[in-house]
């Protein structure tokens, strides 16, 4: 997104009424960070991120950015591939703020295998940059030679050549926040290609109570859709759906 654009969209989430926002919740997500934003200027508790598939935290990613625009945010980007986790430092220079996790969050401790890219052919423009963001631990349709609605995907067998699994270590959510001594979550994401409930399920919201949640769902079947809303529901969230992400607000 060009500043000019999200300059706009942070303007016009600013001024409208909430029962407008609430129609677009993304936009309803720009409001809160720029609140945030306003807020963190006149001191206070800094604002707090947890980012589980952080990825590199630009790209196509409207929300992690925003850790630039709100002065003295801090976060936890969890992130298990390696090339991006390079792309994410490069993105977060500051170590001290913005802490990256070189793992997978699973439900117990130890080892996992992911499916990803091979990093030379991202380099090299030979796959398609959007699939820097698609590495997963399941078999998602991207990952099985299918196409988003589950058919065939004829352009599979010019990919799959790039295919490749590797391991990585594996921690709970859980430990992940008391080992980076988390006890505030302001804003909470989730992009983990198809393992976005397995992740979601972990976080206690009783705990933590995140102002904001944002989880991508397009990968997850139906009754795991199902769940995360409940989750959020139970809870009292006000839950709203874009494109294939779920947003939600305390």
């Amino acid at each position: 997104m060009s500043s000019l654009s999200s300059l706009a969209r942070t303007l016009l989430s600013l001024s409208l009424p909430a029962g407008l926002l609430d129609r677009g919740p993304a936009l309803h997500g720009t409001k809160f960070l720029a609140k945030a934003a306003l807020r963190a200027r006149f001191g206070g508790r800094p604002f707090q991120m947890v980012n589980v598939g952080a990825c590199d935290g630009a790209l196509f990613d409207d929300v992690t950015p925003w850790l630039h625009r709100i002065p003295g945010a801090r976060a936890m980007l969890v992130e298990p591939i390696p090339y991006n986790q390079k792309r994410l430092r490069a993105n977060y220079p500051d170590a001290s703020r913005f802490i990256i996790e070189p793992v997978a969050v699973t439900k117990t401790q130890g080892r996992i295998t992911v499916h990803t890219f091979d990093a030379a052919a991202l380099e090299a423009g030979t796959l398609p940059i959007e699939f820097i963001g698609c590495s997963s631990v399941t078999d998602t349709n991207l990952m099985s030679g299918k196409n988003a609605w589950g058919e065939a995907d004829a352009n599979f067998n010019k990919f799959a050549p790039h295919l490749k699994d590797i391991e990585v270590p594996s921690e709970t959510l859980q430990t992940l926040l008391d080992r980076n001594g988390i006890t505030h979550i302001d804003a909470f994401l989730v992009d983990c290609e198809g393992a976005d409930w397995m992740v979601f399920e972990q976080l206690d919201l009783q705990r933590y109570r995140p102002g904001m949640i944002k989880i991508e769902v397009g990968a997850l079947p139906a009754a795991e859709i199902g769940q995360v809303v409940v989750k959020l529901k139970t809870a009292g969230y006000r839950v709203g759906f874009q494109a294939e992400d779920i947003w939600a607000f305390a």
